[in-house]
């Protein structure tokens, strides 16, 4: 009896995540994608603002990305901040001819407190809006066309699609790209057409000046873009998740680099879930506001290992429950996990195959359950707030 309560206690939230995933996926791929409005004459004057902390042996390939944009080059600019940096970033960036402006603050250390600097420095220059792009990514060429495009149409905040540049260099890159692709095409996508909440990733972030001025940047957390994200969705700013515009860039393909960054991921972002979850629900039930229930919902199920795990404990539990007490409920609950585990595999395969399988992915496939379980434990560490809780650099490869 015990078992069978407990395989019911996690069958639940399983029951509905997976069916929150099922009803994101079949509307993703059901629907017709229409291509953005652009205009022959773009006139949204854009500042391109790039944090850069010891980034030497990648600043150039950015660079580069942001001056082949296909964009009037009078109405766009590049700015590197060369934050609290120790190595040749900036010397870089100027031998590049891009404007470079130099912070140096130990106290006030982390990507929340350059972008706050720059962004009070750089929004009285009068642009039209302000691109945040990290230090590694390369740019669309057509970004600022599209964004101009959505700009133009009344959308203030926006959040262009981050995916790898190195999906077939390991196992590690391969897995986390698939997992980067659902959450793009079967998640993000969806929601944003539907008007459900959508989170700011940190890079690729588009903001109309008029946003920063009334909400100005005071996000300081390891998870800077949810916390920011928050304080817009709490004043009815939507964040329009743009599908047409890549952000590139190179994924963790080793386990230290998976470490460092899903660590910090899961020692902000599941520790902010933890504290402001379930408040955030509350406020929108009492504010009849679904958009706020679905920020909080969100948190609670971003993290795909945890509902990897929490189905894994259901098929555990309605095994054992068929084992101790045999039965039509063990029946039934027992069954239930399998069939929750099929649609979530189904789920899973579909990003795999829009990322597309190839002989070579075929074999990095077989490694990916060793990295689910790294992630998984990284992700319960989290959980149990064993994770980061400072900023730390992803080490480069």
């Amino acid at each position: 009896m015990v078992v069978q309560i407990a395989c019911f206690l996690f069958t639940i939230p399983a029951a509905l995540i997976t069916g929150y995933y099922l009803m994101l996926a079949i509307y993703a791929l059901a629907r017709k994608k229409n291509p953005p409005e652009t205009y022959q004459n773009p006139s949204s004057n854009i500042a391109i603002v790039i944090p850069a902390h010891n980034e030497e042996r990648t600043i150039v390939k950015t660079l580069l990305s942001c001056k082949k944009l296909d964009y009037p080059n009078d109405i766009y600019k590049v700015y590197v901040i060369a934050d609290n940096c120790s190595d040749r970033t900036a010397e870089i960036v100027k031998e590049n001819n891009v404007v470079c402006y130099e912070r140096s603050d130990n106290q006030n250390r982390g990507k929340g407190y350059a972008l706050q600097w720059a962004i009070d420095k750089i929004l009285p220059e009068g642009y039209d809006a302000i691109l945040i792009l990290d230090a590694d990514c390369e740019l669309d060429p057509r970004a600022l066309k599209v964004f101009d495009g959505y700009l133009r149409c009344g959308a203030v905040v926006m959040q262009a699609k981050y995916v790898a540049t190195n999906q077939d260099e390991s196992p590690i890159s391969y897995a986390t790209a698939v997992g980067n692709l659902i959450e793009n095409e079967l998640f993000y996508s969806p929601k944003s057409k539907l008007g459900l909440a959508v989170f700011l990733q940190g890079t690729g972030m588009m903001f109309a000046a008029k946003i920063l001025e009334r909400y100005p940047w005071r996000a300081f957390s390891v998870v800077e873009d949810v916390e920011y994200t928050f304080e817009l969705l709490r004043n009815d700013i939507d964040v329009k998740f743009v599908e047409e515009v890549k952000v590139m860039s190179e994924f963790p393909a080793g386990a230290d680099q998976l470490s460092v960054q899903r660590e910090r991921w899961a020692g902000g972002n599941l520790e902010f879930g933890r504290s402001h979850a379930i408040k955030l629900m509350w406020e929108g039930f009492l504010s009849k506001r679904i958009k706020l229930i679905d920020a909080g919902w969100t948190l609670l199920v971003l993290s795909r290992p945890l509902v990897l795990l929490n189905l894994s404990i259901v098929v555990a539990l309605g095994c054992l429950s068929m084992i101790v007490s045999p039965g039509f409920i063990s029946l039934i609950l027992f069954t239930t996990g399998i069939c929750l585990s099929l649609i979530m595999s189904i789920y899973f395969l579909i990003g795999i195959l829009l990322l597309g399988l190839t002989a070579k992915r075929f074999k990095l496939l077989l490694f990916t359950p060793i990295v689910i379980v790294r992630l998984t434990i990284i992700a319960v560490l989290g959980a149990l707030g064993g994770g980061k809780k400072e900023w730390a650099r992803t080490p480069r490869a």
